[in-house]
Parts: structure tokens; sequence; C-alpha cells
């Protein structure tokens, strides 16, 4: 399904092919420079799973782009295999205050909490990504099949917590969906957990003994 889909895609292409005409009509949304960014951290195994739109870009984040060792653990992370890229320090700022957990170290965090993005393109203006453009890219559409296919009865089943902390119009979940493992955050313009999501997210690692060190 999902890693699946991505084995497809050629070494150091950032389109996958399924993509490309969708992307071409559109080259004025995305920065089509940046490694695919539908996973960060480890959506495999991670505990966590929080639910965004897709990748900022800023000019500031050009430098690392361009850094080939950058780029080269950028690709993997598509595998979800690998913690969260903390060494990425402008994605480091925006991911910690979002998703802290209790007394989890950076470290756990970053092992213990996934990025999954419905749109693996990066862009400066998510305002510009429209639904029309989610609904024709196949990327989007197999990520959307892997949440509700695989992770969200996961979740149903207590295997793991999933944080819905913006788009869900492009994700096709509402609020009906929630329960005691699937919640929307309060604020899905700032995208943050929130105090009740984060305690409701440490009492539950901690009872089931899942924190992966």
């Amino acid at each position: 399904m999902l890693f699946e889909f991505w084995k497809d895609l050629p070494d150091k292409e950032c389109i996958h092919p399924k993509d490309l005409d969708v992307i071409n009509q559109n080259k004025g949304v995305f920065e089509l420079h940046v490694p695919p960014g539908h996973i960060n951290g480890r959506l495999k195994t991670a505990p966590v799973v929080a639910l965004f739109l897709n990748p900022g870009f800023e000019e500031e984040d050009k430098q690392g782009f361009e850094n080939e060792e950058c780029r080269k653990l950028l690709f993997e992370q598509i595998q979800g295999e690998s913690d969260f890229p903390l060494w990425f320090n402008r994605w480091k700022q925006w991911f910690l205050p979002r998703v802290k957990i209790g007394s989890m170290t950076e470290d756990q965090i970053a092992k213990n909490v996934s990025i999954f993005n419905v749109c693996s393109y990066a862009s400066k203006d998510a305002k510009l990504l429209k639904s029309s453009i989610i609904d024709s890219l196949a990327s989007s559409q197999v990520a959307i099949q892997y949440l509700h296919d695989v992770l969200i009865p996961q979740a149903k089943r207590g295997e793991r917590f999933i944080v819905v902390c913006r788009a869900a119009w492009a994700w096709k979940v509402n609020k009906s969906m929630e329960c005691e493992n699937i919640r929307f955050v309060n604020n899905p313009r700032g995208g943050h957990f929130g105090p009740d999501i984060r305690e409701s997210i440490e009492s539950w690692l901690n009872n089931k003994q899942l924190i992966q060190a």
C-alpha cells in the first residue's frame, strides 16, 4: 500500500511518477526540489500519529535542502522507519511545541510521534492546496487509504493514538469519528495537541507501556 507505492519513486527524484501530471498542472503550488514529505518519523511503529496537510517551506530551508547528506536522510523518511529529523533545526522548532508530551525527552518524542501529511509535496502557502488537487494526487489517495484501512482500525483497537491536527477535510475524517484513541485538536490553525490531548496520550502510553526508547 503506502510504502510499496513509494518504492516506485526514482532515485533522488522528488515527485512520484503517478503524481507528475497533477504536479505539472499546479506548479505554482509546490516547492518541487524538496524530498517527499508524507512521513516524518517512525510511521510504521510510532504509537502516536499526528495528521497534517503538507510540509511547509521557508526560504531559510533552502540551505538544508541543498545539502546532499540532508537530502539523503530526508528521502529515507518516506520509509517510515526513522526518527523525526530533529537535526533539521526549523523542523525541530516547529515539531516539538506541537507534539510535546509530558516529561518525554526530545529524543523520545522523535521516536514515539510520527507526522503524517496527506500531501507529500511542500509549499510556501498551504491555502493554494485545494481539495481538487488532493483528490487528484495518487500519493494523497494512497495516504488516505492507509489512514482509513490501517491506522484508524489500529487506533480503535487501542494500538495507536491518532491526533487530527490539521486538514480533516483532506483526510476524509470528521469529529463523529472521535473516540478514546482518535482525537481532534481544538485549534487546527496552530495544530498543537493541547493540554487535554497531551494528558490523554501520556496516560495511554504509560498504561500500555508503549514508549519506544
